[in-house]
């Protein structure tokens, strides 16, 4: 048994809020207006599971995080909390009721097991069970990324290693590894759960050119010609000079999990850095870019 802590803010409390709570569980959900479970218009809910001996824990970060916030002038309020007992089955199950085959792009469908839906000749299929990670194919960052990495594709990208930063589901990797069937890819995320679910879809996808491993971006790694993350801006931009050590020169990063008010930030982090943006896409409140090492 797990209890479930619901922290309901505004969008810009919530990013505050996820990474903290993302540090004390290993890993949050975020619900906002464009998710599959909607929150209302400007208003997002960060879901996170634990113990029941750790929620004080975590509801007391929750609060800490959201008071700095406030005294600097930030607009959280109303902060909304829930808690309940669930079971951790619970997470996988409700996606039954949401998650439907989806078209995404150009060339991608997306099906859960539970619904195959109608395909046509030349669709890249990716059969997902998203299970506790991020990544479906519903949310627009995930849309916007692999957009990003169709019109590289559209223009002749061939790239020899590709790293998938905070991999989730594994969905993007999988979806490089249609694009980019000679590539070599690693999938990394520092939660274990995104992980093990990134093996399960790989495996069901049949695809054997991803690698996944649970870590932080390090100059271990290497250097890759493509770099994909759909991550959180406060997290991108502090990483921005990571990436260009991460970065073949002539090689890209495109990036999401960024809303529309945040671009720019993150645009002049990725400069300050040495890359060059070439391509900013909107879709709704979320923006994804594409930046390039000269």
């Amino acid at each position: 048994m797990w209890t479930e802590v619901q922290i309901e803010t505004t969008e810009e409390g919530a990013d505050l809020v996820a990474a903290t709570l993302a540090e004390l569980t290993g890993g949050v959900e975020i619900r906002d207006a464009q998710t599959l479970i909607a929150a209302q218009q400007g208003r997002a809910v960060v879901v996170a599971l634990c113990t029941p001996l750790a929620k004080d824990e975590v509801l007391a970060a929750a609060e800490e995080v959201l008071g700095v916030a406030r005294e600097a002038g930030s607009l959280v309020d109303p902060v909304v909390v829930r808690t309940r007992s669930a079971h951790e089955e619970e997470w996988r199950d409700v996606w039954k009721q949401f998650f439907r085959s989806t078209r995404i792009g150009q060339r991608f469908v997306v099906r859960p097991s539970w619904d195959q839906g109608s395909t046509l000749q030349g669709d890249h299929i990716i059969e997902l069970d998203p299970g506790r990670a991020f990544g479906t194919g519903a949310h627009p960052s995930t849309r916007l990324v692999i957009a990003l990495c169709e019109g590289l594709a559209d223009r002749g990208a061939c790239p020899q290693r590709v790293l998938d930063l905070g991999c989730g589901s594994g969905i993007l990797a999988i979806a490089a590894a249609r694009l980019w069937p000679t590539a070599r890819i690693l999938a990394v995320d520092n939660d274990p759960e995104a992980t093990a679910c990134t093996d399960e879809n790989l495996e069901r996808n049949g695809v054997g050119s991803v690698h996944t491993q649970t870590a932080v971006l390090s100059s271990s790694m290497g250097t890759f010609d493509v770099i994909l993350a759909n991550i959180q801006a406060d997290v991108l931009c502090p990483l921005a000079p990571t990436f260009w050590d991460a970065c073949e020169p002539g090689g890209q990063v495109l990036l999401s999990g960024i809303l529309v008010e945040q671009a720019n930030e993150v645009a002049v982090a990725f400069g300050a850095a040495g890359f060059a943006l070439e391509e900013r896409r909107d879709e709704g409140e979320w923006a994804g870019l594409r930046c390039a090492r000269p």
